[in-house]
């Protein structure tokens, strides 16, 4: 565990009565202090150049709407982080999660609001995708021709538009959007947290997330859901080839992680491109 004591003395926060670790996402760790003057979410960064984007994200957020999403904090130095033993932290204010699961229609709620501040977002510096398409399927495309070759001979004729879907720099993205990005709160409202993945990406990129984490297990139910998903995203119907093709995009990424970490969940991967792609036929 870092000092945390140092981090929350550089935000001037009082004494820390109780510390509870927080689940470690995808762009680091994170604990929930309580402090005699606030609670705070302190939270590892990758980098400074990250730690800056994500605060300048946010703050801009947070001009637009600040329901949406939680603030980051400045240091008593006006700082949006603080490093210590040459790991860099950043704070945050902590919302309580509410028991409800978020609704579609909340999140989708949310999201727009936030997509109109990505739209207009402006930054020198965009970070590479941790992720790309390219990278994954050179390092994963053996493993799945020899354990998965249906599903390796389903992709080939996919992974060149996928691979030029994924290239483009179109606008600003949250980048990784599941379900475990996304906060209920007492209100029936939902908020979305952490920006730590933000980057230039494809314009339908945190819609499909959105739309693979809201997405009916029975499939004779997916062409209603697509339905009323672009009607509430308001994705207009010249877009939907596009928007689905992105959605596919999603899940290969997804599938190539899971050859490695998760193979076990590999054919329901595949499953899913199949059916998405039914849908635009």
């Amino acid at each position: 565990m870092p000092d945390l004591d140092r981090i929350v003395n550089a935000y001037d926060l009082g004494q820390i009565r109780k510390v509870t670790p927080m689940t470690n996402g995808k762009s680091g760790r994170a604990w929930r202090v309580e402090t005699d003057m606030a609670t705070v979410l302190v939270k590892t960064v990758a980098d400074v150049a990250r730690a800056c984007l994500e605060f300048a994200l946010t703050q801009a957020i947070q001009a637009e709407d600040c329901d949406v999403t939680p603030a980051l904090l400045s240091t008593t130095d006006r700082q949006p982080f603080v490093t210590v033993d040459h790991q860099v932290y950043r704070v945050q204010n902590y919302w309580e999660q509410a028991a409800m699961k978020p609704s579609l229609t909340a999140t989708l709620a949310c999201y727009k609001k936030i997509r109109v501040v990505l739209d207009r977002f402006e930054y020198p510096w965009s970070p590479d995708d941790s992720h790309s398409l390219d990278r994954l399927w050179e390092s994963q495309r053996v493993s799945l021709a020899q354990n998965w070759s249906g599903i390796y001979e389903q992709l080939i004729p996919m992974i060149t538009q996928l691979e030029t879907i994924d290239h483009r720099q179109e606008t600003w993205v949250h980048g990784d959007l599941g379900r475990w990005n996304l906060l209920s709160l007492a209100n029936e409202k939902v908020a979305i947290i952490d920006f730590g993945e933000s980057r230039r990406g494809p314009r339908f990129l945190d819609f499909t997330a959105l739309f693979d984490s809201f997405m009916p297990r029975d499939k004779n139910a997916v062409k209603m859901y697509k339905d009323r998903f672009c009607d509430l995203a308001r994705i207009e119907e010249e877009d939907h080839r596009i928007f689905l093709a992105t959605v596919q995009l999603w899940l290969v990424k997804g599938m190539l992680v899971a050859v490695e970490k998760m193979p076990e969940r590999v054919q329901n991967f595949g499953d899913q491109v199949q059916l998405v792609g039914n849908l635009s036929s």
